[in-house]
């Protein structure tokens, strides 16, 4: 399956192993425990964009769980669990690329449910980390 990502640093989070997680929308449930992922920088169905999409690696779902962030109280559930402390809050945007849970907050401005989709067996171009 598709894992697209526009902020360009992700790309290199992923390969260095600090972006071991993604959050995302999954109504369908798609996601699911062994899918395959193909990471992508950008969109490979947007050619006509000024930065042309490519794929940078693969992986597999190792993980998925529920997750629900609300910038406005300052906190994040993941399967049941309450995180609201800082350092909680900083580990939690950190392993998902951010700098800080205050950086994180510009991304997700409003109260957001969704899947927290871990991954494992990568392979980048340089070989397998």
């Amino acid at each position: 399956m598709l894992l697209t990502f526009t902020k360009p640093k992700f790309e290199q989070l992923i390969k260095d192993c600090v972006k071991v997680h993604t959050i995302r929308a999954d109504k369908g449930n798609r996601w699911q425990v062994g899918t395959k992922i193909h990471f992508w920088r950008g969109n490979p169905r947007n050619t006509r964009g000024k930065e042309k999409p490519y794929q940078f690696g693969t992986g597999e779902v190792s993980r998925i769980e529920e997750v629900k962030i609300n910038p406005h109280l300052n906190y994040v559930v993941i399967d049941g669990v309450e995180f609201r402390a800082k350092g909680e809050l900083d580990a939690i945007a950190i392993n998902d690329g951010f700098e800080s849970w205050e950086e994180m907050k510009t991304f997700f401005t409003d109260v957001f449910v969704g899947k927290l989709i871990f991954w494992k067996n990568c392979r980048w171009s340089q070989g397998c980390r």
